[in-house]
C-alpha cells in the first residue's frame, strides 16, 4: 500500500539524516500548508496592520500583483497529506522538524553575514532545508507528473500499452504521482552529500534593489552548455544553486570549478603584473578585479553590483507568483523581469517550474 510506503520512507529518512532523531509520529490535522515556509517568507515581509507582516505577490499566470501575508503566500490545503489515508498520515510534521533546525542557522547568517561562521553541523542543517525545498514545491510535483506523462506517451508509441507502460515505471494504473513525489521528497540524502561539495558563499545587495522569493525558490544556474545532455543537475560541472534568505541577503552554492577558474584568473593576473603590466586590457582594473576575486578565493561576502543579474533568475523559475513587501518592488519586477521572463516563454513556466508564483521582498 502507498500508506505503508510513506510511512517506511519517512523512517529511512530520518536514518540518513543525522539533524533527525527516532521515527516519530507523521499525523497532522494541519490542512493549510506552506510549500515555502512562514519563516522564510518573513524575511521578505514589511509590517502590516497589527502583529501581521505584509506581501506583495506577482501571479504570473492571471498577470496581476495582490497583496498577501506569509500566513496566506504559497498555502496549498493537505499538500503533504496521504490522500485518503484513514490515519492522515502526512510530511508536514517531518518538514516542520527541517524547518525549525534551519530557521536559527538563516537568522545567524542574517545578523553576522559571514559564511566561514557556520559549523559543520550548521552547515548539514542548511543543506538538508536546501535539498528539502527543492523537492517539497507545487513545480516539482508537476515536474514529476509531465515527465511521467512524456515516458508513458513515448512507450505507448513504441507498442506497450498504458498499464505496461504504468508498470515498467513502477506505477499503479490509477496513476499514484503525488506518492513518488512525497516518496522523492523524503529520499534527498544524495541530493544532500552533493550541497555539502560546493563551495559556499554569501551574495548582498542593496535594499532599493532587493531579492526576490518565489514559490519555487531555490534556482538553479549554469553558464556551461552541455548541449542535448542539460547543464541543470546538481553534481553538473559549473553548477550554481541559489536561495534568497531574505530580501538583501541571497546563499548560493557553485561548483568548485567555479573557484577553481577564479584561482587561474588571479594567478594569470599576478603574473601579469609583475612581468608584464603592459598586456593587461585597458579594460581591465587590475587591482578590483583581484579584490572580486578574493571574495570567491576566500569565501567572503558578495555584494552584487548593478550590472550583475540578480532579478532575472529568481522570476523566471518561479512556478507562478512572487512577492515582495512594497508596492513599488512589483513595479520594479515588472519593469526589470517581466519583458525577460515574457519574451523568453517563461511566464507560462514552459521550460522550468509550470505553475508557479513569484514573492518579492524589500524594504
Amino acid at each position: 500500500m502507498p500508506s505503508i510506503q510513506m510511512h517506511r520512507c519517512a523512517c529511512v529518512a530520518f536514518q540518513g539524516d543525522k539533524v533527525m532523531a527516532d521515527p516519530f509520529n507523521l499525523q497532522t490535522d494541519v490542512v493549510r500548508q506552506h510549500t515555502v515556509p512562514r519563516f522564510l517568507l518573513k524575511h521578505f515581509s514589511t509590517p502590516g496592520k497589527g502583529k501581521r507582516q505584509r506581501l506583495y505577490a506577482f501571479d504570473k499566470a492571471a498577470g496581476r500583483a495582490y497583496a498577501t501575508t506569509p500566513d496566506d503566500a504559497t498555502v496549498r490545503n493537505t499538500f503533504y497529506n496521504l490522500d485518503n489515508h484513514p490515519d492522515r498520515l502526512s510530511l508536514e510534521p517531518l518538514l516542520g522538524i527541517y524547518e525549525h533546525h534551519a530557521a536559527p542557522v538563516i537568522a545567524a547568517l542574517l545578523a553576522h553575514r559571514d559564511i566561514r561562521r557556520l559549523t559543520d553541523d550548521e552547515r548539514y542543517r542548511l543543506a538538508v532545508f536546501v535539498a528539502v525545498q527543492r523537492a517539497r514545491t507545487f513545480g516539482e510535483l508537476e515536474r514529476i507528473s509531465g515527465m511521467i506523462s512524456v515516458l508513458t506517451d513515448k512507450m505507448e508509441a513504441i507498442g506497450s500499452t498504458k498499464e505496461q507502460a504504468m508498470e515498467t515505471l513502477g506505477l499503479s494504473s490509477g496513476g499514484d504521482t503525488k506518492d513518488i513525489f512525497l516518496r522523492q521528497l523524503v529520499q534527498q540524502v544524495s541530493h544532500i552529500d552533493l550541497l555539502l561539495k560546493k563551495d559556499w558563499y554569501l551574495l548582498e545587495t542593496r535594499p532599493e534593489r532587493p531579492f526576490y522569493v518565489s514559490d519555487n525558490p531555490v534556482v538553479l544556474k549554469n553558464s556551461n552548455d552541455f548541449g542535448p545532455y542539460g547543464n541543470l543537475g546538481l553534481a553538473v560541472r559549473g553548477i550554481q544553486i541559489y536561495l534568497p534568505l531574505s530580501s538583501t541577503l541571497m546563499l548560493a552554492m557553485y561548483c568548485p570549478s567555479i573557484r577553481e577558474q577564479m584561482v587561474r584568473q588571479k594567478q594569470h593576473l599576478q603574473h601579469l603584473l609583475a612581468r608584464a603590466p603592459h598586456l593587461i586590457p585597458r579594460h581591465i582594473r587590475p587591482f578590483e578585479r583581484l579584490e572580486h576575486i578574493r571574495r570567491y578565493t576566500d569565501y567572503l561576502l558578495m555584494p552584487l553590483t548593478r550590472s550583475m543579474s540578480r532579478i532575472t533568475i529568481p522570476c523566471r523559475w518561479s512556478s507562478r507568483s512572487s512577492t515582495c513587501s512594497a508596492v513599488k518592488r512589483i513595479s520594479l519586477w515588472l519593469r526589470e523581469c517581466w519583458p525577460i521572463v515574457n519574451a523568453t516563454g517563461l511566464a507560462r513556466g514552459l521550460r522550468f517550474s509550470p505553475n508557479s508564483g513569484l514573492t518579492c521582498a524589500g524594504k
